[in-house]
């Protein structure tokens, strides 16, 4: 864990990252701040226009729907018109709204230059570089400026400390050369001798033999038909 007399250290660190992003960020800022103000410039222009129109309207060319409906539009004029300004703003505010977010987006997303990257890391402290570590999740994409922020954020509110701790947990959880033996030997198990298979011989089987007039015979062959004996009478 972080001891007291790094500390200090810490907040030296934090002062330098915040440099570097404004550093880092004041073109994107100066160019925010032209738009917005350009933006403020043409909206109370338009307004303006919008309500000196409104306000030059006399409604003669409606004469024809009567006196009391000109009279009324006339009443209801400034406030319509106000109400024309009003839909005015609204898309300008979202309009800029929109594009500011756009422009905050792609700031995050642009990369740290490696002039800048290298001359930052060089002055940092090991336990805030392992904070940038920590925060750069897409190892596929460059370090970003969001990614710096990040650093700077988490650093403020303890990361150091968290990451001292998992470090110290996984140190406990990590098993002893002991412990590691021990499951090894549970592991292997004991290879056993083959066993030989002997064939199985099929006893043959022996005919029996049948003995007929002087001959003998087996019962396995054919038998052909015994003629008789004729002798003399």
């Amino acid at each position: 864990m972080t001891n007291p007399t790094s500390t200090d250290r810490v907040r030296g660190d934090c002062r330098l990252i915040s440099q570097t992003l404004r550093k880092l960020s004041t073109p994107r800022i100066l160019v925010r701040l032209v738009v917005i103000v350009a933006a403020a410039i043409l909206w109370l222009w338009v307004s303006s226009l919008l309500l000196q129109f409104g306000r030059g309207l006399t409604y003669a060319s409606l004469a024809s729907f009567g006196q009391q409906i000109i009279d009324m539009l006339v009443l209801i004029n400034p406030y319509l018109w106000w109400v024309v300004v009003a839909l005015w703003t609204l898309i300008v505010f979202f309009s800029v709204r929109a594009w500011f977010n756009g422009s905050v987006e792609a700031g995050r997303a642009e990369p740290v230059e490696s002039d800048a990257f290298r001359m930052l890391c060089a002055r940092l402290s090991p336990e805030v570089r392992d904070v940038m570590r920590w925060s750069w999740l897409n190892r596929d994409e460059p370090f970003t400026i969001g990614d710096l922020r990040r650093t700077l954020a988490e650093t403020r509110h303890g990361r150091i400390d968290k990451i001292a701790i998992v470090r110290e947990q996984e140190a406990i959880l990590k098993p002893s050369a002991d412990e590691t033996d021990t499951l090894s030997a549970r592991t292997v198990t004991p290879v056993s001798a083959p066993t030989l298979i002997e064939p199985v011989t099929t006893p043959q089987r022996s005919e029996p033999e049948v003995r007929i007039a002087g001959e003998t015979r087996s019962t396995a062959v054919p038998r052909r038909p015994i003629e008789p004996t004729i002798g003399d009478n």
